[in-house]
């Protein structure tokens, strides 16, 4: 990835040397960087205000109850799976991601694959459990896509919401597949 950078900005810095755009190019180059600077400040603050609000969820209870309505679908996807706590860090993972707190599933998700390697022994080959949860924890797209609704805001979109309806037609879609794919292969019998 650094030398597609790298090979970028040689291509601009070029094609300005030779353009006689060089200033130009300074001016751009410095602005851009200013730009990236306020973006990426505005994107941490959503995504504080949303790990906050996970957090908030969390300590009052709400998402247990919102997690008892995602648990018939968890055990239908995880069978086997018996231990409560671990029950639990999926369904946390799967509503983080749900409600576009992106950052927050990553620590259920780390939490969640601890806890499944203890139960596979820490063998190197991953279990069913393990690898539905990879694939099923990565397709979940989010409800409200917090992050993509501000960046549309912040580039000045008519309707920064128009993205709510494809992203939940996206997430179905990409659900059924990665369940469907986990559940074929966890029936092929290895030859």
């Amino acid at each position: 990835m650094n030398y597609i950078w790298a090979g970028i900005i040689m291509v601009s810095f070029t094609y300005s040397c030779t353009a006689g755009n060089l200033e130009n190019f300074g001016q751009a180059l410095m602005s851009s960087s200013q730009n990236a600077v306020s973006f990426i400040i505005n994107l941490a603050g959503i995504m504080a205000m949303w790990s906050g609000l996970m957090e908030i969820a969390e300590r009052t209870g709400l998402i247990n109850r919102l997690s008892s309505i995602l648990m018939p679908f968890t055990k239908l996807l995880f069978p086997g799976q018996k231990d409560p706590e671990t029950l639990s860090c999926i369904i946390m993972s799967f509503m983080s991601n749900i409600f576009g707190a992106g950052n927050s599933s990553t620590v259920f998700a780390l939490r969640t694959m601890e806890k499944l390697d203890q139960q596979n022994h820490h063998n190197p080959v991953a279990s069913n459990d393990m690898c539905t949860f990879a694939v099923v924890n990565m397709a979940f797209a989010p409800l409200i896509p917090v992050v993509t609704v501000q960046i549309r805001e912040e580039l000045g979109s008519e309707d920064p919401y128009s993205t709510i309806l494809p992203a939940i037609l996206v997430c179905i879609c990409t659900l059924a597949v990665s369940i469907a794919a986990c559940k074929y292969f966890e029936r092929r019998k290895p030859h």
